[in-house]
């Protein structure tokens, strides 16, 4: 189960950051790094409590058994990582923010 924790943070990290400048990063006119660097730290603040108020942890249903509830468990951390990205996305484009193409 803390596999299963620990592979959704790093992958809602990895898609959050993206090196500056690079495929991936996210990108607004006039933005500085620091500017930048504090919307992406405020939206994913903002992510991971929403989601942990929808996804809690220890919320799996004790009468599933020992397989169910960690199924359970492994689902809602699925979940709350999806729902962490969406709620980072959203927030970062409605501060304006677009995401640079990669390249082909």
């Amino acid at each position: 189960m803390l596999k299963t924790t620990l592979i959704g943070t790093l992958l809602f990290l990895a898609a959050c950051g993206g090196t500056a400048g690079g495929p991936g990063a996210w990108q607004k006119a006039g933005a500085t790094d620091a500017s930048v660097a504090a919307d992406t730290a405020q939206c994913r603040t903002t992510a991971q409590q929403t989601a942990a108020r929808l996804y809690p942890l220890g919320s799996s249903n004790p009468t599933l058994g020992g397989a169910g509830m960690i199924a359970s468990q492994q689902q809602a951390n699925t979940d709350r990582t999806s729902a962490e990205l969406q709620y980072f996305n959203d927030c970062m484009e409605g501060r304006g923010y677009t995401r640079q193409k990669p390249a082909n």
